[in-house]
């Protein structure tokens, strides 16, 4: 399973997850996400797999959990790509 597929499993799942720990939860699928890949670029590039995926997914695009995680990644991207 590669990294983006395997991140896109566990939101899936966190999307049905009813309790408080679901942010940091986000965070720390994203953390590891960001983790498999070396450069920003390619970071950037399954960051944005992951948002268009949520985005995308009838079940999570439109809700607030699909908002949250689409906003996560997009300040994620920024943050990637502002120069040093």
């Amino acid at each position: 399973m590669t990294p983006v597929s395997r991140c896109l499993h566990t939101v899936d799942h966190l999307s049905a997850v009813p309790d408080s720990t679901v942010a940091g939860r986000v965070d720390a699928v994203l953390d590891e996400l960001e983790r498999a890949y070396r450069k920003p670029s390619e970071r950037i590039v399954a960051l944005e797999a992951v948002l268009q995926e949520v985005s995308r997914n009838r079940r999570t695009g439109g809700t607030p959990f699909g908002r949250f995680v689409c906003r996560s990644v997009e300040r994620r991207q920024e943050r990637l790509a502002r120069p040093a």
